[in-house]
């Protein structure tokens, strides 16, 4: 180590040169745009379309349960936590003369994989985009077929991969977070 070292060495120490290197860094990101999402208070997320959330079970144009109740989505499923039970109908609810009479899922359970999506013939099951399923006991974990056939609050048509503005819905069980589908815009992260 030569005479110059040792001097260049004494001037970084004496002018702190790393103690303001650091403090650079800290001061770039407190003056840059904050990218903190502001949820649940004022933003909600929209997934993209891809997004694998909870299941739906879907209708056709004319309000007819597209389920046939083939049982393939839980023949397909690794976990085995979709409970099909079928019966016949004559009453017109389904497309076919075959409906579930029990259609369940247990979310505990759920890889929310796809495969119960992709064997579905009929396009009956899909998942969807909610994500929220936090719940404070395992009842509420497990969604049955009248649940399952509610409409979606976020249309399929929506490409999704934005940010909505929030709004608090209260229910009587619980008050819960949805999104102003006509307040979103796309967030640079």
């Amino acid at each position: 180590m030569g005479v110059g070292d040792l001097i260049n060495r004494f001037i970084e120490k004496a002018l702190f040169t790393d103690f303001v290197k650091g403090l650079t860094v800290t001061l770039k990101y407190n003056v840059s745009r904050s990218i903190t999402m502001q949820y649940p208070d004022k933003e909600k997320w929209i997934p993209y379309r891809r997004w694998r959330g909870l299941h739906t079970l879907n209708r056709d144009e004319k309000g007819r349960e597209l389920c046939v109740a083939c049982e393939l989505c839980s023949k397909s499923c690794p976990t085995g936590c979709i409970t099909v039970i079928p019966m016949e109908d004559d009453t017109g609810r389904g497309i076919s003369d075959r409906v579930a009479r029990v259609w369940k899922i247990d979310l505990v359970r759920c890889l929310f994989c796809g495969l119960c999506e992709d064997a579905c013939p009929t396009r009956a099951l899909r998942l969807g985009r909610e994500y929220e399923l936090s719940c404070t006991d395992l009842s509420c974990s497990v969604r049955q077929r009248e649940e399952l056939l509610q409409p979606q609050s976020i249309p399929e048509t929506l490409e999704g991969g934005v940010v909505a503005a929030a709004k608090f819905v209260r229910t009587p069980e619980s008050i819960r977070v949805a999104a102003d589908l006509g307040k979103t815009k796309k967030r640079r992260l």
